[in-house]
């Protein structure tokens, strides 16, 4: 039997923010000295009273609004460093976040934070798009100008940064960390595309982001805004549920004792092929959710070539697209599978070693 009472203790580190040396000294004493004790406590703590069936429901739950918004603050005082001074040497910039912080499926209080800086002197544009002919032309190279803008952050940030740990290393993002920070920040470079589906819809969905890779000397495509906007309606669609078994899995994957080698991203992207039906569930049905996942991964093993031809949201790639991510997606069912079997140990005097028994179990728990 699994040992739940660590990884509850592990979940709960996380969302403290335990370890991160952005904070405190003695707010990680604090916390470190009484972990659950009730100022620390959470709502879902007091649903249950048995370690595997609080893990499960913590493992679902979006962290504090209060320090989401911490981990925006913070990008807005690097943004706000970045916009004049690039201003001041020629370069305009506008600026977005991606990844898991705004689609709200982090699960550590001290998440990084992706901050987009896109040059604003120009876009690109798909020559086949209905309203491509009504784009200026300016002389200049992209690639050169994109450069320009990383060697400008680089300087700018360490030098408005100066006791913060300015990473430049990194080919596609200038990560910020320590100091007066309170997370890690991740700045990446980059620039607008604009896309035929764009020209039409004018949605920021349908544009898509160019990311210089400053090793490389190329840029690559991203679509972060058609990844978002298709996890949220999906979320819409689930009663919030899409977005509480993202959570489930990315700790799961963390408190494992195996490397499963399936990123945020990959695990956001399996969420959304399960079913709408499978997921949309009233809160007090939440550990039938566990069920649920199971079948869900149990199908896609069942059926690998089928599996291995599930997209991301963006259709940018597959997501299973190398032996390494099928052998992960059987390491992930694993943990959902032990999870699913402590959690029935808790709810039933009399357990039964059978998954139809552990399914319907969890089909019916209801927890309040």
């Amino acid at each position: 039997m699994a040992n739940y009472t660590q990884k509850l203790a592990n979940m709960r580190s996380r969302r403290m923010g335990l370890g991160n040396a952005a904070l405190s000294a003695n707010f990680r004493e604090a916390v470190a000295l009484d972990s659950i004790s009730e100022e620390f406590s959470e709502a879902y703590e007091k649903r249950a009273k048995t370690d595997a069936i609080k893990y499960a429901l913590g493992a679902m739950q979006a962290l504090d609004a209060k320090y989401t918004a911490i981990s925006f603050q913070e990008g807005d005082r690097v943004k706000n460093q970045l916009g004049p001074c690039l201003q001041s040497v020629g370069i305009s910039a506008t600026f977005e976040y991606q990844g898991s912080v705004p689609l709200d499926i982090h699960i550590r209080r001290a998440s990084d934070i992706d901050l987009l800086v896109l040059h604003d002197r120009f876009v690109t544009v798909d020559h086949t798009g209905p309203r491509a002919q009504t784009y200026f032309t300016l002389p200049l190279s992209v690639l050169d100008e994109m450069l320009k803008l990383r060697s400008q952050c680089e300087s700018i940030l360490t030098q408005k940064f100066p006791a913060v740990t300015v990473d430049t290393s990194g080919a596609k993002s200038i990560s910020l960390s320590g100091g007066s920070l309170q997370r890690k920040i991740d700045v990446v470079p980059s620039h607008w595309h604009d896309t035929a589906a764009y020209q039409v819809s004018k949605e920021k969905h349908d544009r898509e982001v160019k990311v210089l890779d400053k090793h490389e000397r190329t840029l690559i495509t991203n679509r972060p805004f058609l990844h978002m906007r298709r996890i949220e309606e999906k979320d819409g669609r689930t009663n919030g549920c899409t977005k509480k078994v993202i959570r489930l899995l990315k700790n799961l994957k963390r408190d494992s004792s195996k490397d499963i080698k399936l990123s945020s991203y990959d695990i956001a992207a399996l969420v959304w092929h399960f079913s709408d039906q499978a997921l949309n569930k009233p809160y007090y049905l939440e550990l039938s959710l566990v069920a649920e996942t199971q079948n869900c991964l149990q199908f896609m093993l069942n059926n690998p070539g089928y599996a291995r031809t599930l997209d991301v949201p963006d259709m940018s790639r597959k997501i299973l697209d190398s032996d390494d991510k099928m052998l992960a997606l059987r390491h992930l069912k694993a943990e959902v599978d032990e999870l699913a079997t402590n959690l029935v140990r808790e709810l039933k005097p009399i357990y039964l070693d059978s998954q139809d028994f552990i399914r319907k179990s969890l089909a019916e728990a209801q927890v309040f």
